[in-house]
Order: C-alpha cells, then structure tokens, then sequence
C-alpha cells in the first residue's frame, strides 16, 4: 500500500448550524457544499478538505483536530478574541511555527497555525 496523502480531515459535530455558523462565518472558511439533507458539509481548504457531519453513525462530537494555516497567528488569535472564541493554549512558538489551539462549538481543536518558511 502507499498512502498517497489526506484527502479530509473529518469532525462529526452535534449541531450543523453552530459549526457552519464558526467554519463558515466566523473563520470565513468557504463551503464547498451541503448535502445529505444538511447533514454533510465540505470546506475546500487547498490542498486538502474539511469535512463536517452530524448524525451517520459517525464518532461522537470533539475528537477531531485539524491545523489551519494563516498569514499571522498573533492577528488571527486577536481576532478569534474580539469575537469571543479564546485560545485553549496561548500563542505559542516553535523553531519552524506561531501557533495556538482554539476549539469550535463540539470541542474538536483547532490549531491556528503560522509556519515560519511561508
């Protein structure tokens, strides 16, 4: 077998509209599409997918993390701030990244995340 990469990055969450309303309005991440009755929604986040889903069967809400790069960790935290979603961790840094941990409204983490190499 080779493993070719991620194809997504899947968060089973307890309320679509709670979820939609903080990928899609709060981190302005753009929905690809929602099917399955509203059940089923898919962010482009090139090169890869995030893939919301609630009900299916799937695991329970807030087991899930994923990395989302931004331009500026620091900007991006304040941000999250002022609209009331505060970091699990506080900014950090290591020798390749910025980063923190926030998380969405079923608890799955969310690194907000600055790679130093651009």
């Amino acid at each position: 077998m080779n493993i070719l990469g991620i194809d997504f990055t899947f968060f089973a969450v307890s309320d679509m509209q709670k979820s939609l309303t903080f990928y899609r309005d709060l981190l302005r991440i753009p929905l690809a599409c929602l099917v399955h009755e509203g059940t089923w929604a898919e962010f482009e986040i090139n090169p890869g997918t995030l893939v919301l889903g609630q009900g299916h069967g799937f695991t329970q809400p807030g087991g899930g993390m994923v990395a989302l790069a931004v331009e500026n960790a620091n900007a991006a935290v304040e941000e999250l701030e002022q609209a009331g979603i505060h970091a699990l961790s506080p900014l950090g840094e290591s020798a390749v990244c910025f980063w923190a941990i926030i998380a969405d409204p079923d608890g799955n983490r969310v690194i907000i995340h600055q790679r130093k190499d651009k």
